[in-house]
């Protein structure tokens, strides 16, 4: 058996670590130019979602909370005449992100699914289809909604899931159930 020199060895060993450098450089340099992209498209998603729920707001103003993000929607006027809150749930296949809308009746305006990329195409994704989005309008923040199928109690706000993709549609359901609890306490803190 012939024994290994150390050229044999050691220039492979730099050879691979300088490769690893190359590459690690080159991510750090392309994460650091396109992260602010990045953001900025968040942003703008996010802008564009909540006016999508209150659609007749001029402008949002951010609501001091301390769990949530939360917006007052303001017509031109600077009156309130909705709020745009933001929530997360755990979807089929990982985070589903949704911006509901209510008005100050406390009715929701409207509901967004502004991001749920990785629910499985044709199936959860279609949680952001307005025939399902729409089910939530005119529903009021004084009571929980459940999806349809569980419906034990007989509860009066339901929504229909999405065929084929009900943990989609319970993950929504469960996000705009949680930006009503958010409206709820926006709602007693302002009574107060």
């Amino acid at each position: 058996m012939k024994k290994a020199k150390f050229k044999d060895i050691f220039i492979p060993t730099i050879s691979l670590f300088l490769i690893c450098m190359v590459i690690t450089a080159a991510l750090a340099i392309t994460n650091s130019v396109t992260a602010d992209k990045i953001a900025e498209n968040e942003a703008q998603k996010k802008t564009e979602s909540m006016q999508t729920v209150v659609p007749d707001a001029a402008s949002f103003e951010a609501l001091d909370t301390d769990d949530a993000e939360a917006y007052f929607g303001l017509d031109a006027n600077g009156n309130i005449i909705g709020y745009a809150i933001s929530t997360t749930a755990t979807g089929y296949g990982g985070q589903v992100k949704v911006m509901t809308g209510i008005g100050t009746d406390s009715a929701i305006i409207g509901v967004d699914v502004f991001y749920n990329d990785d629910e499985t195409p044709g199936l959860g994704k279609n949680t952001s289809n307005e025939s399902f989005t729409d089910q939530y309008s005119g529903l009021f923040a004084d009571n929980d909604i459940v999806v349809s199928k569980d419906d034990t109690a007989g509860s009066a706000q339901t929504v229909d899931a999405v065929t084929s993709a009900t943990i989609s549609s319970r993950a929504v359901t469960k996000a705009v159930n949680e930006a009503l609890t958010i409206y709820n306490e926006i709602q007693a803190k302002e009574g107060a």
